[in-house]
């Protein structure tokens, strides 16, 4: 069985668009009204091209392109992507093929035709493995790939506007006997409510990070010593607080308590520091504070320990 051109276009799995000389619509298959929730009858010999494509000028655009050979050759465009909207306003992201048709008879230019395959999908995919890649899969907070790169354009937005930001470093102490004596199950349920009270009692522009399996940082922007130490406080209080509640009757089993040992850094915009050196201040920091054993906050910059 063959099949002629206009069958072709209406079983095409991605949708088909003519245009017309003046950018009227003469051709829209089956495709194009699933995806773009118009009746072919309705568009057809009636509604320009031009009111499909998310930017006003983007019709100009890609008769130019079939004018070059930026996307093939002259007359053609192979994997262009662009924007199209649908009937209710959905943009829908497209993989754009195109070629002009000319009159058989005297190769006279007549229209256009067009291919749009929906992206939709595959960029709904490679968002979630971009996601995937920077996202720590037990408590869903950014990973230590992601904090050096947020960390660097911080540094790099303090240093032009001479703006402070704050650093915070916290781990559980206590944790290896909760895992020992109650199993990683139990261990995996503190880190999951600790990455929740996080999210909870931080700041709106504040961004907490799981950097090790027991150490998490969190990124304080237009933030002093004491804007850090604020959020460190409560963070701190309302795991202490929250802790029994969520381990119920196995919290009695531990012999010592869970609790947060934390280190402050500030970078005042004109530190000659990096990425990782700001980091292994705020870890430094925080190790201090464990000397004791008791639960506490520590400062860099003064070299201080406040006890709570």
């Amino acid at each position: 069985m063959k099949l002629t051109s206009v069958e072709l276009i209406a079983v095409c799995p991605d949708p088909v668009i003519g245009v017309d000389n003046k950018g009227i619509i003469n051709i829209f298959n089956r495709a194009a009204e699933r995806l773009l929730g118009f009746n072919a009858q309705d568009v057809i010999d009636t509604l320009q091209i031009t009111t499909l494509y998310e930017r006003e000028d983007e019709a100009d655009n890609v008769n130019k392109l079939l004018s070059a050979e930026s996307y093939g050759e002259v007359g053609m465009i192979e994997g262009y992507d662009t924007r199209i909207i649908g009937q209710d306003g959905q943009v829908f992201p497209v993989r754009l093929s195109a070629a002009f048709i000319n009159n058989i008879e005297n190769e006279e230019l007549v229209g256009t035709i067009c291919y749009f395959h929906d992206l939709t999908i595959r960029q709904e995919l490679e968002e979630n493995l971009r996601e995937l890649s920077r996202t720590d899969h037990l408590t869903n907070m950014f990973n230590s790939r992601q904090l050096y790169q947020s960390l660097k354009d911080e540094i790099m937005r303090s240093s032009r506007y001479k703006h402070p930001f704050g650093l915070i470093c916290y781990s559980l102490n206590g944790l290896k006997e909760t895992n020992d004596k109650l199993g990683h199950l139990v261990g995996d349920e503190v880190l999951k409510l600790l990455a929740l009270v996080t999210r909870d009692t931080l700041r709106e522009n504040d961004t907490g990070f799981r950097y090790t399996g027991n150490e998490f940082i969190v990124i304080c922007p237009e933030t002093d010593y004491a804007g850090a130490l604020k959020v460190a406080v409560r963070l701190q209080e309302t795991f202490s607080k929250l802790l029994p509640q969520a381990l119920s009757t196995v919290y009695r089993e531990l012999k010592n308590p869970l609790i947060l040992n934390q280190g402050v850094t500030v970078f005042y915009g004109g530190n000659n520091v990096d990425a990782k050196e700001l980091i292994h201040q705020a870890i430094r920091t925080m190790d201090k504070s464990k000397q004791d054993g008791e639960e506490s906050i520590c400062l860099y910059e003064a070299n201080m320990r406040l006890v709570l």
